[in-house]
């Protein structure tokens, strides 16, 4: 069974993503550890910057609209800029998705595979947790063996875009779950109390 070792990063989905850095960098004491313009395909993008304080990593993206609306304003028309996903460390990514998926977890495309100078990376994103809701998890691995990855790989990160933009173009809306199956626990109403007088 494989591990989690911690939370690796949060991304935020942002308007303005010059101000979002500033925000970090200069006002919050975070170093940017990695950027990438354009990142998406012909159809849409986005432009990102990581920072990191200590431990803490922050993905900021900011959306590109070409012949299509991207996915991160398509996200903050919806739900307003914010928190998009959170990226959970494992020790063994196919491990981890063998046993989420035998559980029924549902992800939005197979793993994604890079090196970012330090080490190889893997990644894999599911479906939002909760219906008509943006958030989802991103699982990552960046130890192998004495190597491991410390910032990010432009070639996963716009794999992981595109499966995004796909289902967004097919109008596709999963969630990590079926919660309709009958295997998933009913939320049960109580009956209001009536009132003593």
């Amino acid at each position: 069974m494989s591990q989690m070792t911690g939370f690796d990063h949060v991304t935020l989905c942002v308007d303005d993503l010059d101000a979002a850095e500033f925000l970090f960098a200069k006002i919050l004491g975070f170093d940017v550890i990695w950027s990438a313009r354009d990142v998406g395909s012909d159809i849409s993008s986005m432009d990102t910057v990581v920072v990191q304080r200590g431990t803490a990593k922050v993905a900021l993206m900011q959306g590109r609209d070409k012949t299509g609306k991207s996915q991160i304003n398509e996200f903050i028309e919806k739900y307003g800029q914010g928190v998009q996903h959170v990226a959970l460390e494992v020790d063994n990514i196919e491990d981890a998705c063998r046993e989420w998926e035998a559980h029924g977890v549902k992800f939005s495309g197979p793993v994604k595979e890079g090196r970012d100078g330090f080490g190889p990376l893997k990644q894999r994103f599911t479906y939002p947790l909760f219906p008509k809701s943006g958030l989802f998890i991103e699982l990552i691995q960046r130890q192998h063996g004495d190597e491991a990855a410390k910032t990010f790989v432009r070639s996963t990160v716009e794999s992981l875009y595109k499966d995004i933009e796909r289902d967004q173009i097919s109008g596709v809306g999963r969630t990590i779950v079926d919660y309709d199956s009958p295997s998933m626990p009913r939320y049960k109403q109580k009956k209001s109390l009536k009132k003593v007088s």
